[in-house]
């Protein structure tokens, strides 16, 4: 049984990607990481996460052709964030409009990414397991 939701964290900056990831996993996300679109594309069609995290701009193929794919083997139900440093309106609203639930400019404090995932897609609580209990028995039985 799955007890941890999978983030599908799409970014080119080896750095960005691996602080993203630390701070998603603090959070209890299992997190798989792609550089590029190519590498997203591969981990949509073979294991669905749960979130999807994609900057705009991406060596190959952009951001938006990544949500398309999501939105396609996912019948529209994967939520994803879009990330950019092109701060401009429009293209807020185009990744919105194009399958984004939400939209972040860059730079943006890694305790927003969580926010923001933990909005779309809360992690389960942690579980516990219950420390098991030795059977009493009375004497002489």
């Amino acid at each position: 049984m799955k007890t941890a939701r999978t983030v599908l964290l799409v970014e080119d900056e080896p750095e960005q990607r691996e602080a993203m990831a630390f701070a998603l996993r603090r959070r209890g996300y299992d997190v798989v990481t792609a550089g590029d679109a190519a590498g997203a594309e591969e981990v949509l069609v073979r294991d669905l996460p749960d979130l999807l995290v994609t900057d705009m701009m991406l060596p190959g193929r952009s951001g938006y052709q990544v949500l398309r794919l999501a939105a396609e083997v996912s019948n529209g139900r994967l939520p994803a964030i879009m990330m950019s440093a092109n701060t401009a309106p429009a293209h807020r609203d185009y990744a919105l409009a194009a399958g984004a639930d939400r939209f972040l400019a860059k730079p943006f404090s890694l305790a927003d990414l969580a926010r923001a995932a933990e909005a779309l897609c809360p992690p389960p609580p942690p579980t516990t397991a219950p420390h098991p209990v030795p059977l009493m028995t009375a004497a002489g039985s």
